[in-house]
């Protein structure tokens, strides 16, 4: 349980400071540092950063280490990806995004 709160905390602050730009594709992070910022274990921050992955938000790559990657690879349609959007500076494409989706469906 503990577990869940501390990924789920750290996944949304990382989430949104990817979405909205604060943290731009291209940089790299570590275990070592969300660690540290978080206070969270390892394993913590090795499963954020696979939730992460999943969403298209970063990627990890042996030798590479973990890179935030741009929103044409993001996984825009997930819900967390929309909340995160919406939450930042991306909210009017983002809405404009889910209009056009609405009109097509």
């Amino acid at each position: 349980m503990a577990t869940t709160v501390l990924h789920t905390t750290v996944l949304d602050a990382l989430g949104r400071r990817i979405t909205s730009g604060d943290v731009p594709a291209g940089t790299p992070l570590t275990l070592e540092s969300i660690g540290s910022e978080f206070g969270v274990s390892r394993t913590v921050a090795r499963e954020v950063m696979r939730l992460l992955e999943g969403l298209g938000l970063v990627r990890s790559r042996r030798r590479v280490g973990i890179v935030v990657l741009g929103i044409e690879d993001w996984n825009v349609l997930d819900p967390r990806v929309i909340r995160w959007r919406l939450e930042g500076p991306g909210r009017d494409p983002q809405l404009r995004t889910l209009t056009e989706l609405r009109h097509a469906v």
